[in-house]
């Protein structure tokens, strides 16, 4: 389809991988079936006109759009490319290793709403000191808003609020398991690779602490279904912002896999040297390489997605709140509900938007962490990841 300068509501950065097309395919869903909206005009931003094409024929969305999109190309060229778009989803990963958020200065800078999938906590902090920005233009940007981190910080939220409260929080803990690598794409392995360097962020009695990745194993239950399976500490960026929005003093983060063989590949991943785990180029080739025996093994185990988010009280209340809240949540594939709650966050950020939504908007200008989003929002957004779950407890 020709693409004029009006014929693109949302832009989808990184649409050509595995979670922007999952994202695209969901936006375009969820737009076309509510009736008070008007169905998006799409576009995927990258850099391959041919992957687009091989995107576009797969997802069969003849009227989607392509624009060549290069995060490299500076802040004018970003400003041109996001120009006259109703939002900017963000899914161009890995994140890691990227240290200025150049498409949300972009977007600010062009008046555009924005949120991305960003799992990495520096880079989503810096795009948190834009916030004045966002607000004196009047934009609302969401960042690290996938399912997780995303909607796992919403389900922290919605835990503590079960639990009577901020105050009478002692910890919050979060856990996720996929079955293989969820049927990611290589850049999600990537990603997990990169992880493997970074020293995982931990809160102890409102101190920040750094432990080493891959460690402190912990037996979770995830409920009927998918029982119960090891965890390992992994960095999050949900853990330092819930902290931040819900000020508890205590927060943690695991995650597992199984089979064990992935496990130990990924204790065994994390004794070579750090400059080449930090090695981006190096790390997304060596996940390139492993695709063919990761492909096998996800045919076997299949791709289950499986989160749990614990709040314990302080245990010093006696009005009769509970001691602890547990929320599970399962999906049967993690690249499909990555895009769905990728897009239900998007769907949320268009409410009130002239000529895309009439309902009442509910997130404001400035730059947000999901944890703080307001009830109304995320009720929203659970409500439409909720579709499809095989378990929902929350």
């Amino acid at each position: 389809m020709k693409e004029t300068p009006s014929t693109v509501d949302v832009l989808v950065v990184g649409g050509n991988g595995r979670v922007g097309a999952s994202t695209v395919r969901w936006l375009n869903r969820l737009s076309r079936r509510d009736a008070e909206c008007t169905p998006l005009r799409l576009a995927i931003g990258g850099r391959s006109r041919a992957n687009f094409e091989a995107v576009s024929k797969r997802l069969d969305l003849p009227e989607l759009v392509f624009r060549p999109v290069d995060l490299e190309a500076g802040l004018e060229s970003l400003v041109a490319v996001v120009r006259g778009v109703k939002l900017v989803v963000h899914t161009a990963g890995p994140f890691q290793g990227r240290t200025q958020p150049d498409l949300l200065r972009a977007c600010i800078n062009a008046g555009v709403p924005y949120c991305d999938v960003c799992d990495e906590f520096s880079l989503s902090r810096h795009a948190k000191d834009l916030s004045g920005d966002a607000v004196a233009a009047g934009i609302p940007a969401v960042v690290s808003c996938g399912i997780w981190p995303g909607v796992s910080a919403l389900m922290a939220a919605e835990a503590v609020q079960k639990l009577g409260g901020p105050e009478v929080c002692e910890r919050v803990e979060f856990s996720f398991f996929t079955a293989g690598t969820g049927g990611a794409g290589p850049t999600i392995v990537s990603a997990t690779f990169l992880l493997l360097a970074s020293r995982v962020l931990n809160y102890v009695n409102g101190w920040l602490t750094f432990k080493e990745p891959w460690t402190e194993r912990r037996v979770v239950d995830f409920g009927a279904g998918v029982g119960s399976h090891a965890c390992f500490l992994l960095d999050n960026p949900d853990v330092p912002s819930t902290v931040e929005a819900l000020a508890v003093a205590n927060c943690a983060s695991r995650f597992g896999t199984a089979p064990g063989i992935w496990n130990s590949l990924f204790a065994a991943m994390k004794l070579l040297p750090s400059d080449l785990l930090v090695n981006r180029a190096a790390m997304q080739g060596l996940a390139l390489f492993s695709m063919p025996i990761i492909r096998v093994v996800d045919k076997l185990v299949g791709a289950t997605n499986a989160m749990r988010v614990d709040a314990v009280s302080k245990g010093d209340c006696d009005s009769g709140l509970p001691a602890k809240v547990t929320l599970r949540c399962v999906h049967a594939d993690l690249e499909d509900c990555v895009g769905q709650a990728t897009a239900a966050f998007a769907i949320e950020m268009l409410r009130g938007r002239p000529g895309l939504s009439p309902a009442e908007q509910t997130i404001p200008a400035g730059v947000w962490y999901p944890a703080e989003l307001q009830a109304k929002a995320r009720n929203n957004i659970l409500q439409v990841v909720s579709e499809k779950a095989l378990l929902w407890e929350i």
